[in-house]
């Protein structure tokens, strides 16, 4: 059987040669390595995405991250600065109360004592959240 080329008819050894030659020759190894040169360029490939989504995404979400880590402290630092103050001006009140009751007996029932506001209780004075629901 022959193959025609080009208007030349190819007789089977000449594709026989053909083959053979690139069989021989190393045209299986040079498609094998197109083949794994494909796949190092879909490797390098997939290496470049990596870095890229790492570049615009991830590296900034750690920093957002990490910034959100420094305000949590920053607020719980002025919270706890916060309840410090509230616990010291509670104190003082209360030292004041007495000692308005100590030089003027009639003083308090003059000048009766602001309540402390529900919505400041749990953290002004959280012993009495139990007593009040309590009571």
């Amino acid at each position: 059987m022959a193959f025609r080329r080009g208007g030349r008819v190819m007789p089977p050894e000449f594709w026989t040669a053909v083959i053979t030659a690139l069989v021989g020759s190393g045209g299986v190894g040079a498609i094998i390595g197109a083949v794994s040169s494909r796949r190092k360029d879909t490797a390098q490939i997939a290496a470049q995405a990596c870095d890229i989504l790492t570049d615009s995404v991830i590296k900034p979400l750690r920093e957002q991250v990490d910034d959100q880590e420094e305000q949590i402290e920053h607020l719980e630092r002025q919270q706890r600065k916060y309840f410090a103050l509230a616990s010291y001006t509670r104190r003082l009140f209360h030292w004041l109360q007495e000692l308005c009751e100590i030089t003027d007996p009639a003083f308090m029932a003059r000048h009766p004592k602001p309540g402390l506001p529900d919505e400041l209780r749990a953290d002004i004075a959280p012993e009495t959240v139990a007593a009040r629901d309590a009571g």
